[in-house]
């Protein structure tokens, strides 16, 4: 399996198992802890940065080319799913639906 903690993987990352979902290849858009609330129920905790809009973080093509890298590195039978999650809120991701298609 790939290691998700290089450097190079900024916005893809797993295989999480997911009770819901079964094992979960996610793809974050967005920095860490960048979020338009501060829940106390957050997972991730307090939020760093506030963003009121919307944003491209990232370039939707350097997203989609880091997944292709790392879905190289794994055999298909890995996972289950792909999801796009985040370190803290993603459709704050201005380029949420062209990185979905």
């Amino acid at each position: 399996m790939t290691e998700s903690n290089d450097e190079q993987w900024t916005n893809v990352f797993g295989i999480v198992p997911s009770r819901r979902l079964g094992q979960s290849l996610g793809i974050s858009p967005i920095p860490n802890k960048a979020c338009n609330y501060s829940c106390v129920y957050c997972q991730l905790g307090r939020t760093h940065h506030y963003y009121r809009r919307r944003e491209r973080f990232y370039d939707p093509e350097d997203i989609i080319g880091q997944l292709e890298r790392y879905l190289e590195g794994i055999d298909e039978n890995e996972y289950d799913i792909i999801t796009v999650v985040g370190d803290g809120e993603p459709t704050l991701y201005s380029a949420l639906g062209y990185l979905i298609q």
